[in-house]
């Protein structure tokens, strides 16, 4: 919900300290107990700040890991759900040994820190826009052969990894992935048993997908799931370029604040119940203009549900 990278003018202020001890409480308020956190490295390179997106930037706030858990909880967050972890921002150069070595290691360093966390899953996105990688690859015919089987095997470690501390690893499913343009039954007959699918009712609501229908034909594979809004239909292959999130061709905004879109949430989370799904469902504002509104609306909108 609080994206550092593209919200606001003023985003300063969310990496500050203050912002987060004020913003912990207001989520309680807001009727959720748990959370799911980014871990995104760059923050690493940032210092010291006092936003909680990597084990290091908690021990320089808070010391321990467990300190920051038992802050949380005297805010009324009783969890740290889940982590999400993004290899994007290592695409960034021709070089697949780079993408595949920093990606491989700080990934399995957001497993090792969910397990510290006491969290429950970890959710991959697998690969970066495929537009993204096509532009550092595209060069190289056989790019797309050497990069899917390179993934393949790193996701495989990160299962290794997540077996041994107890955490689930699901892949998300982002519009605009690598494979989607490919067999992904193939690609899944190639992943470890272990691994299970993360469903995001927006993404799957872009690529023409009806999210209740895939939630049920998948319901013995869900890691975890994301509640998602979006009014944006990709007629012109917007998930081809290099930054989807973000069209190209026309000012307009991709995700929207649940219940502000198009996406029938109300039949998603029923479909849900239906299905007797007992895992997590974050709800997830990922471009919204003010975090601390857009859990009120989520708060809102789960009632209206919840009385139906």
């Amino acid at each position: 919900m609080v994206n550092i990278h593209h919200q606001e003018p003023n985003r300063n202020r969310y990496e500050s300290k203050y912002y987060w001890d004020e913003l912990y409480p207001m989520i309680s308020a807001a009727g959720f107990t748990a959370v799911e956190i980014p871990f995104d490295p760059y923050w690493i390179f940032r210092g010291g700040s006092g936003v909680p997106f990597t084990q290091y930037c908690i021990e320089v706030k808070f010391e321990t890991v467990a300190k920051f858990v038992a802050h949380l909880k005297q805010h009324g967050i009783e969890k740290v759900a889940g982590i999400h972890f993004n290899p994007t921002m290592f695409m960034r150069n021709e070089n697949l040994n780079f993408y595949f070595g920093a990606s491989g290691y700080f990934g399995g360093e957001s497993i090792r820190y969910a397990a510290r966390l006491g969290c429950d899953y970890v959710n991959v996105t697998p690969t970066p826009p495929y537009g993204l990688v096509q532009y550092y690859h595209g060069k190289n015919d056989s790019w797309k052969e050497e990069f899917t089987s390179r993934t393949i095997q790193m996701l495989n470690d990160f299962a290794t990894i997540a077996r041994e501390t107890g955490i689930t690893l699901a892949l998300r499913n982002e519009y605009w992935s690598v494979f989607r343009d490919q067999d992904f039954s193939q690609i899944l007959s190639q992943l470890d048993d272990s691994i299970k699918l993360n469903f995001d009712s927006a993404n799957l609501s872009i690529a023409h997908q009806n999210p209740s229908e895939i939630v049920r034909g998948n319901q013995g594979n869900i890691g975890s799931v994301y509640l998602t809004d979006t009014a944006f239909t990709d007629e012109n292959a917007v998930w081809k370029t290099a930054l989807p999130e973000y069209p190209q061709e026309r000012a307009t905004q991709v995700f929207k604040d649940v219940g502000f879109g198009k996406v029938n949430l109300d039949e998603f989370c029923q479909t849900l119940r239906q299905i007797n799904y007992e895992g997590w469902a974050m709800v997830s504002n990922r471009q919204t203009r003010e975090p601390m509104r857009a859990l009120l609306r989520s708060r809102s909108l789960l009632n209206l549900i919840n009385q139906k």
